[in-house]
């Protein structure tokens, strides 16, 4: 536990409660990317949550620094928030796709906190562009660092959605609030359209900064600082060469 806290910049000194949450979530979206590059080749290979090796996963995203995808980076914050004492469960969702469809239920995996008899979103492995802190399951606006989000009922679901400055609310996922156990993770999805819409098979390297995000999508890369988004396509193999060390830290 201490090289995991370490390697996000934290001592894990404070009780379990909403600053130290909040501390740990941050910190870890900003020291550890998201890496996916690896994913599909692992899914083809029949990887899921049951059998991701979290020891391996450990020394590949924290030790050496290069991050993880969402089934590697979730288990990882669990095991860690549950060595510290906080109330955590893994939850599952469907991915928000083109035209506002949501894609299979378990091809996402995020963590729910309760603290003080509420439930809260801690989402390490979302691409995004996505949270840095975590988010109360409310339908009340809650903002962070010019962005803007809110939880609301919808077709038996909550969806977490996201609106930035200027823009509009967008869905980023929908979930049952239910508590999950990683083995049941499907990233993949029932079939191969699932995969493709999704995002299976593109690579996707994100990491935040004090007031946003990168999200390097193939060679089209979004920023996001203090709600303001900018998005560019990196023609030049040269930009997108830097701009994946930049994500990275010098790890690709």
């Amino acid at each position: 536990m201490e090289t995991y806290l370490s390697g996000i910049g934290c001592s894990g000194s404070a009780a379990p409660g909403r600053d130290a949450l909040r501390e740990l979530h941050k910190k870890h979206v900003m020291s550890l990317p998201y890496d996916n590059s690896r994913l599909a080749e692992q899914v083809a290979d029949g990887m899921n949550g049951g059998n991701i090796d979290l020891d391996a996963a450990f020394d590949e995203a924290v030790v050496a620094r290069r991050g993880g995808h969402c089934g590697e980076l979730a288990g990882l914050f669990h095991r860690l928030l549950d060595e510290l004492g906080f109330d955590v469960s893994f939850l599952m969702g469907g991915l928000c796709g083109p035209g506002g469809t949501f894609g299979p239920d378990l091809a996402h995996v995020f963590l729910g906190v309760r603290l003080d008899g509420e439930l809260w979103l801690a989402d390490v492995g979302f691409a995004g562009p996505g949270f840095l802190e975590p988010v109360r399951v409310s339908p009340e606006v809650q903002e962070q660092y010019g962005c803007q989000y809110r939880v609301v009922p919808r077709g038996g679901y909550q969806v977490l959605e996201r609106r930035a400055r200027g823009g509009d609310w967008h869905g980023l996922y929908r979930f049952d609030p239910r508590p999950r156990e990683l083995a049941e993770w499907n990233p993949g999805g029932d079939d191969a359209d699932d995969a493709e819409q999704f995002g299976i098979g593109v690579v996707i390297r994100s990491r935040a900064t004090e007031n946003g995000q990168w999200v390097l999508l193939g060679r089209r890369l979004t920023t996001v600082d203090n709600g303001e988004e900018r998005i560019r396509v990196l023609v030049k193999s040269a930009d997108h060469d830097e701009v994946v060390r930049e994500i990275m830290g010098g790890a690709a």
